[in-house]
């Protein structure tokens, strides 16, 4: 037993249908339980409780048994001189304070469910006995996840741009280049980045063949043990840049192959990557002026050049096609425009772009991955990304926390059983 789930009981007024009354018999009828206090003193302030026929307003405590009251020194607190009313789950020591004891309030199976979930090592620790409640509750519900989702997304985004001098065109350059490597090269790929200062693709933005060059050489893949003849080139001109920059190379054996299908191969990313920043000019600013989805997307679909043969950087041939595919596109508009889009509206107290933001997240169809996948065998069937970032939030910040107090599915299962 743990004092949150006192806490949950007495705000979400669950035992309001139950006849309360204090150890000592009086009658009890919660007005108002009061503001959650997350800092020190009593738990609930401005509460309004009416004992018998005289109504009190002002804070309620609560804990585990009624000793913990001199056990925490409130007695000698004048902090906790207003409490109303003390509320715990066994009362063991008599104080001159009016208590209600929840422990004979509280069913058998609410314990044993709130015991099961907080105790739980599966992946979602409701799993087993998972209870949904009706479909409004749970739209609102992965609505308010999604936008949690993404002012966490901006929090970070936020400190990188510090990081970066306030340089928007910077942070976005950045974070596209994280997101071209997928989770499983996004950390070779920032390096990528740092080790290419943007003003540099701007100099030699009128060769395409110089941009290849800088990308594939500062990734660590030239020179390559048997080129063909745009490979030669392509070491010729990142020799000349190399020294001509002191320009630093990553070793090649930071990229991630295994486990990735080849329409994933770091190789690939970086030819498309390449693309864009030789056909983009001033991209962060028109993805942030675009109107529609429709207009981001062909802002980021490229097809890179048929000179470059990805082969030559492999020790094995694949057909590999080189055109983006709407997944991926999806992928960077939901991690990359509308995360910056979203904390650029807020900077320029601009909400529209706020709002379009969350609209785009809507037209997208939902994202496919084992989250996703794991909470519709559960019954929540996402229609579009915004809710799809609703059930990674859910999962990533709720079920590995065991934060189901804090959940609507969590709440729905303990309600059942009040």
């Amino acid at each position: 037993m743990r004092e949150d789930l006192l806490h949950f009981i007495w705000q979400q007024k669950v035992l309001l249908k139950h006849e309360l009354k204090t150890t000592d018999g009086k009658r009890i009828e919660v007005i108002k339980t009061g503001s959650l206090n997350i800092d020190a003193g009593p738990d609930f302030f401005n509460a309004r409780i009416k004992i018998e026929n005289t109504i009190w307003a002002g804070n309620v405590e609560i804990h585990l048994k009624s000793s913990d009251w001199i056990k925490h020194k409130h007695h000698t607190d004048k902090a906790y001189h207003n409490v109303i009313l003390h509320v715990v789950f066994e009362h063991d020591l008599d104080l001159n304070i009016p208590t209600l004891e929840l422990k004979s309030y509280l069913s058998k199976n609410l314990l044993e469910n709130y015991h099961l979930l907080q105790q739980s090592a599966l992946r979602v620790p409701c799993q087993n006995i998972i209870s949904l409640p009706e479909r409004i509750k749970l739209e609102l519900f992965l609505n308010r996840l999604s936008v949690e989702r993404l002012e966490q997304k901006c929090v970070a985004l936020e400190q990188e741009l510090i990081q970066y001098q306030n340089s928007w065109e910077k942070l976005f350059y950045v974070t596209t280049a994280k997101y071209f490597g997928m989770k499983i090269n996004a950390e070779p790929f920032i390096q990528l980045a740092q080790n290419i200062p943007a003003i540099l693709f701007a100099k030699h933005k009128h060769n395409p063949t110089q941009i290849n060059s800088l990308i594939f050489g500062v990734s660590g893949f030239l020179p390559v043990h048997q080129p063909d003849n745009y490979t030669e080139e392509l070491e010729q001109e990142f020799l000349f840049l190399r020294n001509k920059y002191n320009l630093m190379q990553l070793n090649k054996s930071v990229w991630k192959f295994a486990k990735t299908r080849p329409a994933n191969f770091p190789t690939i990313r970086l030819a498309q990557f390449a693309t864009l920043v030789h056909q983009s000019v001033h991209l962060f600013s028109k993805t942030m002026e675009a109107e529609s989805l429709q207009e981001v997307k062909k802002l980021l679909l490229v097809v890179p050049s048929e000179k470059i043969n990805l082969n030559c950087f492999h020790h094995a041939n694949h057909i590999l096609d080189p055109v983006m595919g709407e997944q991926f596109l999806n992928h960077l508009v939901i991690n990359v425009v509308v995360p910056i889009k979203f904390l650029y509206g807020k900077h320029m107290l601009n909400e529209s772009y706020c709002e379009q933001a969350l609209n785009w997240l809507e037209e997208i169809k939902p994202e496919n991955n084992g989250i996703v996948k794991f909470w519709k065998t559960c019954g929540i069937k996402p229609n579009h990304a915004l809710h799809s970032q609703a059930l990674i939030q859910l999962n990533q910040n709720y079920c590995t926390q065991h934060k189901c107090l804090n959940c609507v599915v969590g709440n729905h299962i303990l309600y059942q059983h009040v």
